[in-house]
């Protein structure tokens, strides 16, 4: 991390930000938080927070005339104003207590606890978070910090893990006591802040840390069970920890690592986007919350969890119903959750020699959402899972490894392309050569016509045609 010091980077702020000049003014405002550590960090920041000793309101009023859309979030003295600019954010609030100072103590960490007088351009630090910054700490201001925004224990392991900092032993240790109340807050709140935690490339690291202290088990009590469940001889570790060892390898792959020499799958990796991936890393951490109420052991000893993954899916569905997910993340996260085993019941069907070309087509068409497809995703998701059963990478079966590349290898050069080929009929044909009704049936036929089609067992629109008249009949429709 390169370090600036005040000095530079306090004027080259007030270049790149010439309405900072425009806000001081006719106000005694500050500008404080994340973007005085940010530009101290050698960043311009896109995101900023100005404090002022009296309502706002006129102020955002003023700036409004020069290009800003504002609005109020919150209630009462906790109201904030937030303007949207072109490339940039301002959100302004009223001062806290009797001083700028005060103000300052009221903060989560030291590394946030510093502002830039604007009409000055001094520089406060009360709380030493420049010295904290350069040492790469994460330090709350005080205890009372958490108890004021309980939110604040999980932005302790959030700013941690985006910016690759050590938490304080005192902060950690107040963490520990106060974790529980962590589900006071809104749940998009926490939905947010754990996004935020999860996008870091060394989110794995820090979620180790969350189970360590517990704040994890506060979080996500399903997850808590997982700790004393035991599992069978195809895993050395139990639950809570062949999840967290998962995750991390999951985000391995998604950093580019220990993916060398496997082409497709450093396609799929390639491929996936940004905003996908902490949700990949969620999935990940609920894929088996499901295991503890399901585990069963049979005659022989032998221990199952039969039907965990559905559990799974309805519990991680509870869960992100609390936290305010969208109906469409939702539905991708319990689609890799639910359907976690079907890429190794696919290669023991393989194994086997039972795995059938239809099987394959039919595996990537129904893990689609909205158009798009997540095969890849989940063929990643069940690498990863199998990686963690082990001690090293090197212990997977690779035959395994070798499976999973052949499938991703057939999905982008075979399925993706025929899949982006135009359909051979549609709804109208149904209706003006067949003289059906628009029904569910529609769906039904067309479906056969499009596997048939992705399977080319159909070689132009007569095949097409020739199987809907056929489908028909057996099918007691008549024509």
């Amino acid at each position: 991390m390169t370090m600036i010091d005040t000095a530079s980077a306090i004027p080259a702020l007030f270049r790149a930000m010439p309405i900072l000049d425009f806000i001081s003014r006719d106000s005694d405002a500050y500008l404080v938080g994340g973007a005085v550590r940010d530009i101290l960090m050698g960043r311009i920041p896109t995101d900023y927070d100005i404090v002022v000793p009296e309502d706002p309101k006129a102020l955002a009023k003023s700036l409004a005339c020069i290009g800003g859309s504002f609005f109020k979030m919150g209630k009462n003295r906790q109201a904030v104003l937030r303007g949207q600019f072109k490339d940039y954010t301002i959100d302004m609030v009223q001062r806290e207590g009797g001083s700028i100072e005060s103000d300052l103590r009221l903060r989560d960490f030291t590394i946030n606890a510093m502002a830039i007088r604007l009409d000055n351009r001094s520089f406060l630090d009360p709380m030493q978070g420049q010295k904290d910054l350069a040492n790469k700490t994460i330090r709350m201001v005080s205890e009372q910090a958490f108890l004021r925004d309980p939110l604040r224990l999980l932005r302790t392991y959030r700013f941690a893990a985006t910016l690759d900092f050590e938490i304080e032993t005192r902060t950690e240790s107040a963490v520990k006591t106060h974790g529980h109340l962590i589900g006071r807050p809104a749940g998009e709140r926490i939905r947010e802040e754990m996004i935020k935690l999860l996008a870091a490339p060394c989110a794995g690291e820090y979620l180790q840390k969350m189970s360590d202290s517990g704040l994890l088990f506060n979080l996500f009590p399903d997850i808590a069970a997982e700790f004393a469940c035991t599992q069978n001889h195809h895993h050395r570790f139990n639950v809570l920890d062949h999840t967290l060892n998962a995750c991390k390898h999951l985000e391995l792959f998604l950093n580019g690592k220990d993916i060398e020499g496997n082409d497709s799958l450093q396609i799929a990796i390639n491929g996936i986007d940004d905003r996908m991936k902490p949700l990949m890393k969620l999935a990940m951490l609920l894929h088996d919350i499901g295991k503890p109420l399901t585990r069963s052991v049979d005659p022989v000893g032998a221990v199952h969890f039969w039907g965990h993954e559905k559990k799974g899916a309805e519990l991680a569905k509870e869960i992100l119903t609390r936290l305010k997910f969208s109906s469409k993340d939702t539905e991708y996260l319990c689609l890799l959750i639910q359907n976690h085993l079907r890429p190794v019941l696919l290669y023991q069907a393989h194994q086997n020699q039972t795995l059938t070309r239809k099987g394959i087509v039919r595996f990537f068409r129904s893990l689609t959402i909205d158009e798009t497809g997540h095969a890849p995703d989940l063929l990643i998701h069940a690498l990863a899972d199998a990686c963690a059963k082990t001690e090293k990478v090197c212990d997977i079966d690779p035959s395994f490894l070798c499976f999973i590349g052949d499938m991703l290898k057939s999905y982008f050069q075979d399925f993706v392309p025929r899949k982006r080929e135009a359909p051979l009929i549609n709804g109208h044909d149904l209706i003006t050569l067949f003289g059906l009704k628009p029904s569910a049936t529609f769906k039904i036929i067309l479906d056969v016509v499009e596997e048939a089609r992705l399977l080319q067992t159909l070689a132009s629109r007569e095949d097409a045609l020739t199987l809907v008249k056929r489908w028909l009949l057996s099918n007691g429709k008549g024509f």
